[in-house]
């Protein structure tokens, strides 16, 4: 199991490997890392393909570097992450809770804790490995759809690639697909909740506010505090959904990170 470590400072980042090398003795295992900046990690991940990774959040002044960086994995290797933090949790947990990671686990870092889960992660690959390598039928990873319940005896299949986004009306719920003029209305069990359920799936997707949650792979620009994405319409109207960000700073940040799109210092 190769587990690479990112953490921007020397001394915790060589305990970190240290407890793994002595709590893993029994098992094949590679350290990749310590890595201590984005680029750094950029490179490992991109010529050694890990299989498990531990974040820090920020990396000396690049202060979102582990959120960039588990977008990335996200897209292109999904493995299990682990993010290690010392921000403030308001900031941190906020930061890194909708990238789908194993654990959230503050600095100090608790080591048994730590163990634990790179152990639980490693097992979760091995299983996953095993299904993914079935053939299609076989499991249920082939599965491309949420089906939502549309009326009395009816479920209808949402195709995730096809999403652009869902938008809330209290527990009445609205999809929308790229190749639909009407949206697929079902009653859920709110938005915040229907997204928890479905994480997986809906994992390159951002709960953007109250009402909306978009397609990250489908935006095509943020332009006056709005975040854009296409619709499906008649000719009489907009071709483009135009989504209000939420003010506050934190939800910005957060949607940028996602985005894997760095804010440029005022």
């Amino acid at each position: 199991m190769k587990i690479l470590i990112v953490e921007d400072d020397p001394f915790i980042g060589e305990e970190i490997a240290q407890s793994i090398n002595e709590h893993f003795s029994n098992d094949t295992h590679e350290i990749l890392g310590p890595a201590d900046t984005y680029q750094k990690a950029m490179d490992i991940i991109l010529h050694k393909q890990p299989e498990v990774a531990l974040l820090d959040i920020s990396l000396q002044e690049d202060v979102d570097a582990g959120i960039r960086l588990a977008q990335y994995l996200n897209r292109s290797y999904p493995i299990p992450i682990v993010f290690l933090s010392g921000l403030p949790r308001s900031l941190g947990f906020n930061l890194a809770k909708y990238l789908m990671p194993f654990d959230f686990i503050p600095k100090p870092v608790d080591y048994s804790r730590l163990m634990d889960k790179i152990e639980l992660a490693t097992i979760f690959q091995s299983q996953r490995s095993k299904l993914e390598s079935m053939e299609p039928g076989q499991n249920g990873i082939q599965n491309k759809s949420i089906f939502v319940t549309t009326s009395h005896n009816e479920a209808t299949a949402i195709p995730i690639e096809e999403l652009i986004l869902l938008e809330a009306d209290d527990k009445y719920i609205r999809a929308y697909t790229i190749n639909d003029i009407d949206p697929i209305g079902f009653i859920g069990p709110g938005l915040k909740n229907f997204y928890r359920d479905n994480l997986y799936l809906l994992k390159n997707f951002h709960h953007l506010n109250r009402k909306y949650i978009i397609n990250l792979s489908l935006v095509t620009h943020i332009k006056d505090n709005h975040v854009v994405l296409p619709r499906k319409v008649k000719t009489s109207q907009s071709s483009f959904f135009r989504i209000p960000i939420p003010k506050n700073g934190d939800a910005k940040k957060l949607l940028y990170a996602r985005l894997g799109y760095k804010i440029k210092p005022d």
